[in-house]
This record gives structure tokens, C-alpha cells and sequence, in this order.
């Protein structure tokens, strides 16, 4: 039986058209020959979900959503449709979160699994979820970021109104003679270290002696440790003595003395008693003033007329000298004539002078640190160049020398000379006196 070329032409084109059918819905991801399980979920916004978008499971692509509606039962919700392979069970507590596949904004729907032993029945409706797109993760992370570029462009903004305000017209010329200054102020730094740096050198010596006498203090503070420790427990010793004393009861009977003394001082103060009488009454005071000078003329013509008071024909004690008021200023007037006799014999050798200034290279006498004064006396002593002026026979008299001379010269002091060669002040006292 032969047959006909239209029934093998309608066969041809019948099973192109299922090639074809079953090929696309291959490509959608369609298995009309095998057996899928539905589900649904309930969405609140499913922007860039299509028909078709990809079901995933950790990565792996198990199904597809099948259609896209609005729930008739929930006003605003959308119900998204998808099918799963049918090998494939959810765990009752599982999500179905809508996130985005590539950065293009394309969606899909991924499950994310929670370990349970029971499982969604097919047809059910799976707990939804909708991941944030990238505008909405980009906008929250960056609006920390803009906020704080917002208060930095404030403050900003108040620093330089501030920077604007400092450097003005009146500022900057503040701030010009301001570096002019510490212009200065450097010069002079640099100007003050050469000036140390030069006194160093030149002291270096006396730097190293005075380092050198410190480390030989510091050494024999070493070296006496062990004394000096115990300086320090005897002065422990003797302040826990001092503060086991009865040093309130000591001041409590020294408070009650003094108040008994001012008790005493009161009564000589308002002329009670001997003490008082004394001190108070003038009567006394002439009676002994008299009889001193009345027992001074007796021990004088005691002296000078002993014959008066003793009579031994063996011995004879001089002329008699009558001894009266005007006897006494004879006396007087001896012992001054006396006294000036001594004083004439401190022009043998022994003077006082006024130093006015010492120095360890000679000065000139015209030089104007002696201030115009003249007849200026040099003498070597003790490694040192010394400058005296005036002559004084009397510490008395060098004194009011050194008192005027101190005017301009404050250092000024007295000095003592035997000859030409200086002795101290009590070796000249001792001299004149002697």
C-alpha cells in the first residue's frame, strides 16, 4: 500500500510543530514530558520578576515562575506562581526571597532552605521575602556617608568664615608683624647661642673643675654612705624622742612662766615693790649717780694723797694733792692728753683705707671705673689687683669714709694696713690698743 505524499507532508509538518513546541518550552525551561510541582507566594512588590525568571536553590537552577498575578483575596498583595522540579522538597519553615541575578536589575526567586522534617504540600504557599535591590543597598550605603559630607561641607563652610575673618586687613598686619618678630626673636636665639657657645669654650676649664668638684662631692657621699645613714636614724632617734616628750606639758609650764613674768613686769611697770621703786623713782638713780662720783674723788685722793689715810714714818707717799670738782676735771683733761697720745701712735705704721675695687688684670688709674676719682692706690694680694683711696687713722673715721664712698661705690669696704703691708681689722684694733 503506497502512501500518499499529503499524509507524509501532514506528518512532517505535525511533528515539526511538536519539535517545535516541546524546543521552546525547552528553552523556557519547560519539560512537557516530565512532571513539575506548583507552589505559590505571596509578594508585595515584585519589580523586575518576569514570567519565566529562574527558581534557584543555593546556585542551582530547579524551576521557573510559571505566571505573575494579583492575589484576588489579599488587595495589594501579588501572587507569583512557580514550579519546581519534582524531586525537589521544601522544607515547611523554607523562604522564598526574590534577589537580583546579575547587576542589571534582572530578578529571580531563590530558596533558602531551614532544616525541618516536614515539607510543603504541593499547590501550598511558601513564607516570601524580597531581597533589596542594588539602588536600595547602594542608597543605604551610601547615606551614612552623604550625611556626613553634608555636616563636613558645614563645617567647612564655618572654618572659612572663620579663616576669612582671622586673616583680614587689620590680621594680616597683625600677623606680618607677628613673624617679623619671631624673626627677631630667632636672630636673637642664634646671636645668644653664639654667645654661649663662645662662653663655653672659654670657660671650659672652670666647667670641668666645677664638674670634676661635683663628682668629688658625689664620691665621698659614696664613700660615706654608711655615716650619713646613720646622721639620718640618730636624727630618727631623735625626733620619735621629741615626740614621745612631754613637750605640751613643757609648753604649758613655759606659758605659765611667762605669764608670771608679765605678771612680775606689771607690777615694776606701775612701781610696786623694790624692783619697781628703781626703775620708777629718779630719787634713787641721782643718790648712786652722786655717791659714784663722790667715791670716784675718794679713790683718786686716795691714790694721790695716801699719806692722808696711812701714817708710817718709814714711808713717805708723795706730795699731797687737794682733790676737788676742779680737781677731777684736771683729771680729766690728764687722761685726754693721754688718750690723744695714744692716738698720735697710730700714725706709726698702722691706718685704715677704703677698697673700692678688685680685679685679676691692673687697671688704669684714669680708667672710668673709678668714677674720677683720684690719688687711687694699687696693691697686689692674693692673685688679684686691688685699688684703695683715702687714709684713716681710726675705725671710726673709715667708716665715714666708707659710708661716703658707698654712694658710688656700694661694694665699697674698710681695709687695715701695717706699713705697706695689709693686716686684718682685730690685728689693727689689737696694735692701736696695745
Amino acid at each position: 500500500m503506497k502512501i500518499r505524499k499529503e499524509i507524509k507532508i501532514g506528518f512532517l509538518i505535525v511533528v515539526a510543530s511538536a519539535l517545535l513546541f516541546w524546543g521552546l518550552n525547552f528553552l523556557k525551561g519547560d519539560n512537557i514530558f516530565g512532571v513539575n510541582r506548583t507552589f505559590f507566594a505571596l509578594y508585595d512588590n515584585v519589580e523586575g520578576l518576569n514570567v519565566s525568571s529562574a527558581v534557584t536553590i543555593n546556585g542551582l537552577k530547579v524551576g521557573k515562575v510559571k505566571s505573575i498575578k494579583f492575589d484576588p483575596e489579599n488587595i495589594g498583595k501579588i501572587t507569583v506562581e512557580f514550579s519546581l522540579e519534582k524531586d525537589i522538597l521544601i522544607p515547611d519553615s523554607s523562604i522564598a526571597e526574590i534577589y537580583s541575578l546579575d547587576l542589571m536589575g534582572t530578578k529571580g526567586i531563590q530558596i533558602k532552605f531551614i532544616n525541618s522534617k516536614t515539607y510543603y504540600s504541593i499547590g501550598a504557599t511558601i513564607k516570601s521575602s524580597a531581597e533589596q535591590g542594588l539602588k536600595e543597598q547602594v542608597s543605604k550605603q551610601v547615606l551614612p556617608l552623604k550625611i556626613k559630607a553634608e555636616e563636613l561641607m558645614g563645617s567647612m563652610d564655618s572654618v572659612l568664615t572663620i579663616v576669612q575673618y582671622i586673616f583680614n586687613k587689620t590680621n594680616r598686619s597683625n600677623i606680618d608683624k607677628s613673624f617679623a618678630s619671631i624673626q627677631e626673636i630667632f636672630k636673637n636665639l642664634k646671636n645668644t647661642s653664639i654667645t654661649l657657645d663662645t662662653l663655653m669654650k672659654s670657660e671650659k676649664n672652670r666647667l670641668h673643675n666645677i664638674l670634676a668638684n661635683v663628682e668629688s662631692i658625689t664620691l665621698n657621699l659614696k664613700t660615706n654612705n654608711e655615716q650619713i645613714t646613720n646622721v639620718l636614724n640618730n636624727f630618727s632617734n631623735i625626733s620619735d624622742s621629741l615626740a614621745k616628750s612631754k613637750i605640751l606639758s613643757t609648753i604649758n609650764n613655759a606659758n605659765n612662766a611667762i605669764e608670771t613674768v608679765n605678771h612680775i613686769l606689771q607690777k615694776i611697770q606701775r612701781g610696786e615693790g623694790t624692783m619697781g621703786m628703781l626703775i620708777n623713782n629718779d630719787s634713787l638713780y641721782n643718790n648712786l649717780n652722786k655717791s659714784t662720783a663722790d667715791l670716784d674723788k675718794l679713790l683718786i685722793d686716795l691714790r694721790e694723797n695716801p699719806k692722808r689715810y696711812l701714817h708710817y714714818s718709814l714711808f713717805d707717799f708723795g706730795k699731797t694733792i687737794v682733790v676737788d670738782e676742779s680737781g677731777l676735771q684736771k683729771e680729766k683733761e690728764k687722761a685726754a692728753k693721754k688718750n690723744k697720745k695714744n692716738n698720735d701712735s697710730s700714725y706709726n705704721g698702722v691706718n685704715y683705707k677704703i677698697q673700692i675695687k678688685s680685679s685679676t688684670e691692673p687697671i688704669d688709674n684714669n680708667s672710668k671705673e673709678f668714677k674720677g676719682l683720684k690719688n687711687i692706690v694699687e696693691y697686689y694680694n692674693s692673685e688679684r689687683y686691688k685699688y684703695s683711696v683715702g687714709v684713716a687713722l681710726s675705725m671710726k673715721e673709715a667708716q665715714k669714709l666708707q659710708d661716703s664712698l658707698r654712694v658710688l661705690f656700694p661694694d665699697a669696704f674698710v681695709v687695715a694696713f701695717n706699713g705697706d703691708k695689709q693686716i686684718s681689722i682685730s690685728e689693727a684694733k689689737n696694735i692701736l690698743h696695745n
